[in-house]
């Protein structure tokens, strides 16, 4: 066993998503945290492993899960466990449900409580439905009460699977909804993201200060320089219209898949786009619905990403830093930092080159 004082030091071929150290890709770990890297973490273990042939990185994380959506949260939880996913962010769940709580152990969970969304017509099965601004305004503060990581708001229905480029109820919230839950959360010091599909509703909750946009589908060049330039989050959920393009129920015509697929391809050169312009892209599945199992999802989303012709580095960091960051666990996950929890996976090849190198790791520890 390693001493309290001094821990124990992995040597590696190289450290991927590492703050900045001098000497070798050396990780010190003491009581379940990164105490030094480089030449201070050789100068103060105690013990040494050797894992010379492999890259350690943070283990990636999902900013965007249904934990009641499957099996079930404890279910879920596992699969994510079993995937080497560090962390996940649950977004929404039916009203009569009880939040799903984080235990401490791995993987950390954040969550929404229940999403915030319109009455009547525009009314979103994952949401409580709600109208007018102080309805919103009480719902958040009251969210905030209650231990909520993030206020989650539905601006938008479903996308119209039958026409590409089609959103069901596109501004399904009012400014002055929108307003008023984000004005309550962020005086909370919470984030606010948005279920927003189609450019009314995207822009409509970017005006109002939203700090993360969730799926995003047809929301133009427009909305994502201003995303850009205003630093939200976009979780573009690709994968998830991939899973119902893949059919393997057959519950789509012919005529839905060809607008399936156009809504894919849309969607791919979206997110090429963003990345060209800065957009703060952050990897989350929305895994849970339909074909898109958790655990796996998170790869299927990398893979979908990579097939669309954005950079693994991108990848990478959209997996760590930036869902650290979107999930507000940056001083916890997403990079090997002093201070942050040693939960890294050892991949033969470099993850930033190869990310979907962490679907099989050779190694882990956590």
């Amino acid at each position: 066993m390693a001493s309290a004082k001094g821990g124990l030091c992995l040597l590696a071929r190289g450290l991927a998503g590492a703050e900045s150290y001098e000497g070798p890709p050396a990780v010190l770990v003491r009581e379940g945290r990164v105490a030094a890297l480089g030449a201070q973490a050789l100068a103060q273990a105690d013990e040494q492993q050797e894992l010379k042939d492999l890259w350690l990185s943070p283990a990636p994380l999902d900013a965007h899960v249904h934990l009641y959506l499957g099996p079930g949260p404890e279910q879920a939880m596992q699969a994510w466990r079993e995937a080497g996913v560090a962390a996940v962010r649950d977004l929404g769940h039916k009203p009569h449900h009880p939040t799903p709580r984080d235990n401490g152990g791995s993987p950390l969970l954040r969550n929404a409580c229940v999403g915030l969304g319109a009455q009547g017509e525009a009314a979103y099965w994952l949401a409580a439905p709600l109208s007018g601004a102080q309805a919103f305004a009480q719902a958040a503060r009251e969210q905030a009460h209650r231990g909520a990581a993030v206020i989650k708001l539905f601006a938008s229905g479903l996308l119209d699977f039958q026409h590409a480029g089609g959103v069901c109820h596109p501004q399904a919230l009012t400014p002055g909804e929108v307003a008023a839950a984000v004005r309550e959360a962020h005086a909370a010091g919470l984030p606010v993201t948005v279920h927003a599909n189609g450019e009314k509703a995207v822009s409509q909750a970017l005006a109002q200060g939203v700090d993360g946009i969730e799926h995003g589908y047809f929301l133009g060049s427009g909305c994502l320089l201003s995303m850009a330039q205003k630093g939200v989050w976009w979780t573009p959920t690709l994968a998830a219209v991939l899973a119902h393009l893949a059919d393997p129920d057959a519950r789509h015509d012919q005529a839905t898949l060809e607008a399936l697929a156009e809504i894919a391809r849309r969607q791919a050169a979206q997110i090429r786009l963003g990345e060209e312009l800065g957009v703060n892209l952050v990897l989350g599945s929305d895994a849970g619905s339909y074909n898109l199992p958790h655990g796996e999802a998170v790869f299927r989303e990398m893979a979908a990403w990579l097939e669309a012709g954005v950079s693994p580095a991108t990848v990478f960091e959209a997996a760590t830093t930036r869902a650290a960051r979107s999930m507000g666990l940056a001083g916890e996950l997403g990079r090997i930092a002093v201070g942050a929890r040693a939960w890294f996976l050892g991949t033969t090849e470099d993850p930033r080159l190869t990310p979907l190198q962490w679907q099989k790791p050779a190694w882990r520890n956590f």
